[in-house]
């Protein structure tokens, strides 16, 4: 239920940033939190869908952990993005 609500308050998020974007214009701040949320967003789906699997006894706990681990990459990767990328993209602003 935990990674349901966190999935929902998510896509919430990203409909928010997605409207400010709309109506301001892109920024380094936001197009950043629209990212992770993205994959914030995903992570939680499959968790859910992990979940959901666990919980009717077709799928071990191992792949939840598997799942979880994996994106310690994509987190770190976007994180490297935004580091490395974003300043001249954006004109160091």
């Amino acid at each position: 239920m935990l990674a349901a609500a966190g999935l929902l308050t998510s896509i919430l998020t990203l409909v928010a940033v997605v409207g400010r974007i709309a109506d301001f214009g892109w920024s380094p701040n936001r197009a950043a939190i629209a990212g992770i949320n993205v994959i914030f967003g995903v992570n939680l789906a499959g968790s859910v869908w992990l979940c959901l699997e666990l919980w009717r006894r077709r799928r071990p706990f191992g792949d939840i952990v598997r799942w979880q681990t994996a994106h310690f990459g994509v987190y770190a990767a976007w994180a490297a993005v935004v580091v490395v990328a974003f300043p001249p993209i954006f004109g160091f602003a």
